[in-house]
């Protein structure tokens, strides 16, 4: 757009200098901006502590009897909810199902049992629905990933009870939490598990 002129008394042209900007209006933009930003902030921050209050339970810091690092176990267990259960039929090594229910719904279970084959990917594969086997161990011993995982344990004392070749105790954990998909998490709630059975009186025994 070509600027508005005006002419000297002399007759040349010059150009029109532009209206000076409104200070008053600046500010009040200014006032504005600031506003919406605090307002916006704020609507984060509530959002934030609104989600924090919605977990009320105590993360456990054992599976139905057994111990495990309460840092292990927060990671699969929903941002939100009222209550925690932990519960199994048997806790008998080998023949034990913990289910961790979270208002009522299971969202992970952790598993001792018996097995013939000794096979790690054999394990692996019982579980029809979920994967957890994306990632193997360097000694063969324990397959991973987002949804839980197998480990195949020592626990002598207890084998040498068993009356048939069915005495290769295999740890699962199960994850059915649809939020929870970290692979590393899952290995060390796997690890934790398995390490707390393994040294079990009922494996080693002697007093864990």
């Amino acid at each position: 757009m070509t600027p508005a002129r005006t002419h000297t008394a002399s007759g040349q042209a010059v150009p029109a200098l532009s209206p000076a900007p409104v200070a008053g209006r600046q500010s009040t933009r200014r006032k504005q901006l600031s506003a919406l930003a605090g307002a916006a902030l704020a609507l984060v921050l509530t959002a934030c502590s609104e989600a924090e209050e919605k977990r009320s339970f105590a993360v456990p810091s054992d599976l139905c009897g057994t111990p495990v690092p309460t840092a292990v176990v927060d990671p699969a267990l929903p941002k939100s909810g009222e209550t925690v259960k932990t519960h199994a039929p048997s806790r008998e090594v080998g023949d034990t199902q913990c289910k961790v229910d979270v208002d009522g719904t299971t969202v992970f279970s952790a598993i001792s049992e018996w097995q013939v084959d000794p096979s790690v990917k054999e394990a692996a594969r019982i579980n029809p629905y979920i994967d957890v086997d994306d990632h193997t161990s360097e000694d063969g011993t324990y397959m991973w990933s987002g949804k839980g995982g197998v480990h195949r344990i020592p626990c002598p004392v207890a084998a040498a009870k068993k009356h048939t070749d069915r005495n290769k105790l295999f740890i699962r954990v199960l994850i059915y939490n649809k939020e929870f998909s970290d692979a590393d998490a899952a290995k060390d709630l796997l690890l934790a598990y398995s390490k707390s059975v393994a040294d079990s009186k009922a494996c080693t025994g002697a007093a864990s």
